[in-house]
């Protein structure tokens, strides 16, 4: 015996008044049951919290099985698929078994894997109420039929259709580029989906259009950032003040302070540190958001899943090989082979800054001079 239906449902959230609608197909018996919904969403983009939300649409396949000859285990099955409109489109799987201690009570483990995030395990203990009176533990055998029989089903034992209810992904428009946000598996943080200036999230570690600016440290958005800026050997009387869309760059390369600014001017960075947090004289991050902190960075890569450029691309920031720009000549440097992140820290060296910088090799955080150009991917701040 089974049961086939048709489920509607219309999702709503309240803060951003979203809208969507969902269509789905459901095939139930005693052993086994499948559903499958289609989202679709019918309201328009909204700003909340200085971010640009917008609902996504897409679809997911559920089946939900008895083990065989184990009837008390349940094999727990979804695909997804969600149209993001702007980054890659998120496509994933989560698989998991159900395990029923008491008629009442089981407990669900499994992991969840999609193309924006390393794989994560689950448990989840579920209780059904009320208990009833017949609350015995499950005697865990072999049973002699590989399936329950499904001739008859008590529709007691009928599943609540499920679907799921993530219904909007925030967006910021900055400097006529819309980026998404990405959470780290690792740390819970919200980051930007690619690096400052980049026109896409990386296809792949060598994927140009996902390279994006190359900043001297601690200096403002003013056009020196764009990989083709012209270059001046003219370093700046303070940090605020540098030759708009002019690349610094020092004489040679014995010459010192290996520093954009004026020998004496900021020498050992704190100003630009502070410059660089959100709402600092030379911030270039979306509001709230800032570069990133020594210890926010290697949380999330070097200390957590960065080995090389291949892992960097494969992580959930999806970090390309974007190379640098040299302090000394204004050239392009290893674009396609090293992955260059600036971050906001006080340094030991007094011409140098502290950046993360992984290789096919390794990853580590290194001094580099502050006249080199590197990438910027901003972090929310807490």
């Amino acid at each position: 015996m089974a049961i086939a239906g048709i489920n509607v449902f219309t999702d709503y959230e309240t803060k951003s008044k979203h809208k969507r609608l969902s269509l789905g197909l459901e095939y139930q018996r005693t052993n086994f049951s499948a559903n499958i919904n289609k989202y679709h969403v019918f309201s328009d983009k909204k700003l909340v919290n200085s971010a640009k939300e917008g609902a996504w649409s897409g679809y997911d396949i559920k089946f939900n099985g008895q083990a065989p000859y184990l009837p008390w285990v349940k094999i727990k099955g979804t695909y997804y698929h969600w149209d993001t409109t702007t980054g890659s489109n998120i496509k994933g799987n989560v698989l998991g078994v159900d395990i029923e201690l008491t008629p009442s009570v089981s407990f669900e483990l499994g992991q969840e894997n999609n193309n924006t995030m390393d794989a994560t395990s689950y448990g989840k203990l579920t209780v059904k109420l009320p208990l009833g009176n017949k609350q015995k533990f499950t005697n865990f055998a072999i049973a002699s039929k590989a399936f329950k029989d499904s001739s008859k089903m008590d529709l007691g034992e009928l599943a609540w259709v499920e679907r799921n209810n993530k219904i909007k992904n925030s967006t910021i428009l900055f400097y006529g580029l819309t980026y998404s946000l990405v959470t780290s598996p690792k740390s819970g943080r919200v980051w930007l989906d690619r690096n400052l200036g980049a026109r896409q999230v990386c296809t792949s570690s060598t994927d140009a259009d996902c390279y994006g600016d190359y900043y001297q440290w601690g200096r403002a958005k003013d056009g020196h950032e764009s990989s083709t800026s012209d270059t001046t050997k003219t370093r700046a009387s303070s940090i605020t003040t540098p030759a708009p869309n002019k690349f610094i760059i020092n004489q040679d390369k014995g010459s010192t302070p290996r520093d954009w600014a004026k020998g004496g001017i900021d020498k050992r960075g704190g100003l630009r540190v502070a410059a660089w947090k959100d709402g600092g004289v030379n911030d270039i991050c979306p509001a709230g958001f800032s570069v990133p902190s020594i210890n926010e960075l290697k949380e999330d890569t070097v200390d957590f899943s960065v080995t090389n450029t291949a892992t960097a691309f494969s992580s959930f920031l999806k970090l390309p090989a974007a190379g640098s720009r040299n302090g000394y000549s204004g050239g392009l440097n290893d674009r396609g082979s090293e992955t260059f992140l600036w971050m906001r820290v006080n340094v030991s060296a007094a011409t140098d800054s502290d950046a993360m910088v992984v290789t096919s090799t390794g990853g580590a955080i290194t001094n580099r001079p502050r006249t080199k150009g590197g990438s910027i991917r901003c972090i929310k701040d807490l």
